[in-house]
C-alpha cells in the first residue's frame, strides 16, 4: 500500500509520469558531440564565421564604373561631344590593408566560437554530473524510505501490543512522511536539472546519464595555468589584432585616390538645335583620355578617425591585460575550491560511507532487541542518511571543481 502511495506522489512531479519515466541513455561524450552539433549558439557561430568569409570577397572593392554622354550643342564636332567611360581606384595598399583585417575579423569568429564550444561544455558537463547526483541523492532517500517503512512497522506493532506509547508510532510517521516530501522534492530537481540538459543539446529526447553510480570526475592534469594559451585569450588576442588591423586601414585615408576616363567623339546627327557645323573628322572621330589623382588635402576628419583607431587599440589591449589577469585569479579560486572539495571527498571515501552503513546496521539490530530507545534509533538514521548524502555532495562538489578548472584551462 505505501508503494503504491509513493509512486502515487510521484506521480504529482513534473517528468515522472509513467509516458516520460523512460530515456535514452547517454555518456557524457556523447551529450557533448550532440550539444555541439545541435546548439543553435554553436549553429549561430559558424554562420558568423561562413558570414566573415564571405565578407572577405569585399577586400578588393572597386567603385563603380561612370558612363557618360556628353553634347553642347554650342561647338562642332569636337570631343566635348562625347560617349565618356571612368573609373576610380582606391591607393593599392588600402585593399591590401582591407583584406588583413577583414582576415583578423574571419580569425575573431574563429576564437568567439571556440569559447562558445568550451562554455557549452562546461555546462553540459555540469549539469551531466549534476544529474547523476540528483540521481544518487534519490536512490539515497529510496533505500532510506524503506528504512522508515520498518521503522513505522516496528512502531506500529509496538503501540498495538502496548510496549510503547503514541508518541514513538508518531514519530516514525513523521520520519517516513518527511523522507517522501524529500524524495518528491528530489524528483524535481532532478527533472528542472533533465531539461536544463536537453536545452543545451538543443534536443526533446528524455536523456538519461549512463552507469548506475555517481563516478568521480578525472582530475585534472597537473601543471601551471597559461591564461595567455586559453580560448578566452585567443579571443582576446583576435580583438586586438582586428583594432590593429582597423588602424592600419584608417591610416590609409591619408593617401590619394587614382581615376581613369576613356572618351570617344560621339555626335547625334538629330540633336542640333543652333545648327552649328557638326562634321566628323575625316580620319575619324576623336579619342581621348584623362587620368586623375584625387588629393586629400583637407585631413581633419581623418585625424580624428586614426585617433580614435588608436584608441580602440589601446582599449583591446587594456581589456586583454584586465581579462588575463582575472583569468589568473578565477583559476586560483577554482583550485582553492577543487583542494577544499578534494579533503572533504577523500574523508567521506575513507571513513563516512562506511560510518553510515554501519550506523543503519547496528541501530536497526540494536532498536529491535531493545537495547536502544526509539529517541536514540531515530537520531541514528538521520545520522546516516545525513553522511550518505554529504558522501554524494562531496562527490559532486568535486567533480564540479573538476570541470571549472577544465572550462578555465580550455581543456572541454
Amino acid at each position: 500500500m505505501r508503494t503504491i502511495l509513493y509512486l502515487l506522489a510521484l506521480a504529482l512531479v513534473p517528468g515522472w509520469t509513467p509516458a516520460r519515466a523512460q530515456g535514452v541513455e547517454k555518456s557524457l561524450p556523447e551529450c557533448i558531440r550532440e550539444a555541439v552539433e545541435n546548439n543553435l549558439a554553436m549553429k549561430s557561430g559558424r554562420v558568423a564565421i561562413e558570414r566573415a568569409r564571405d565578407l572577405q570577397g569585399t577586400a578588393f572593392n572597386i567603385g563603380r564604373t561612370t558612363l557618360s554622354l556628353g553634347q553642347d550643342p554650342t561647338s562642332g564636332g569636337n570631343p566635348d561631344n562625347s560617349l565618356a567611360l571612368g573609373q576610380g581606384f582606391d591607393f593599392p595598399t588600402v585593399y591590401t590593408s582591407r583584406r588583413a583585417l577583414l582576415r583578423a575579423e574571419t580569425d575573431l569568429e574563429r576564437g568567439n566560437l571556440e569559447v562558445t564550444r568550451n562554455e557549452l561544455v562546461r555546462e553540459v558537463s555540469s549539469l551531466y554530473y549534476q544529474l547523476l547526483y540528483e540521481r544518487e541523492n534519490i536512490k539515497v532517500l529510496q533505500e532510506q524510505d524503506s528504512v522508515y517503512d520498518q521503522f513505522l512497522f516496528l512502531a506500529t506493532a509496538k503501540f498495538k501490543s502496548g510496549e510503547t506509547g503514541r508518541l514513538e508510532q508518531m514519530n516514525a510517521e513523521r520520519l517516513y512522511n518527511e523522507n517522501k516530501l524529500e524524495l518528491q522534492k528530489a524528483a524535481t530537481a532532478l527533472e528542472a536539472t533533465r531539461l536544463a540538459l536537453q536545452r543545451w543539446m538543443n534536443t526533446g529526447e528524455r536523456v538519461e546519464p549512463a552507469g548506475s553510480i555517481l563516478p568521480v570526475a578525472e582530475t585534472p592534469l597537473p601543471g601551471g595555468f597559461e591564461p595567455g594559451a586559453t580560448p578566452a585569450a585567443r579571443v582576446l588576442d583576435g580583438r586586438e589584432r582586428v583594432s590593429e588591423k582597423s588602424l592600419a586601414l584608417a591610416r590609409q585615408g591619408f593617401l590619394p585616390d587614382f581615376n581613369v576616363a576613356v572618351r570617344r567623339q560621339y555626335l547625334i546627327p538629330g540633336y542640333n538645335p543652333y545648327r552649328v557645323p557638326r562634321e566628323r573628322f575625316e580620319k575619324g572621330n576623336f579619342t581621348g583620355f584623362e587620368v586623375g589623382v584625387s588629393l586629400p588635402l583637407f585631413f581633419g576628419e581623418q585625424r580624428a578617425r586614426t585617433r580614435a583607431a588608436r584608441r580602440d587599440v589601446e582599449i583591446a589591449r587594456t581589456r586583454r591585460e584586465e581579462t588575463l589577469a582575472a583569468l589568473d585569479n578565477d583559476y586560483r579560486v577554482a583550485m582553492n575550491e577543487h583542494v577544499k572539495a578534494k579533503t572533504v571527498l577523500d574523508y567521506y571515501r575513507e571513513r563516512g560511507s562506511e560510518q553510515a552503513r554501519e550506523i543503519n546496521r547496528i541501530s536497526r539490530l540494536s532498536y529491535e532487541k531493545g537495547e536502544i530507545g526509539y529517541v536514540e534509533y531515530i537520531q541514528n538514521l538521520e545520522t546516516a542518511v545525513e553522511l550518505r548524502l554529504q558522501h554524494a555532495r562531496a562527490i559532486n562538489d568535486y567533480n564540479q571543481t573538476v570541470i571549472m578548472l577544465n572550462y578555465l584551462q580550455g581543456n572541454q
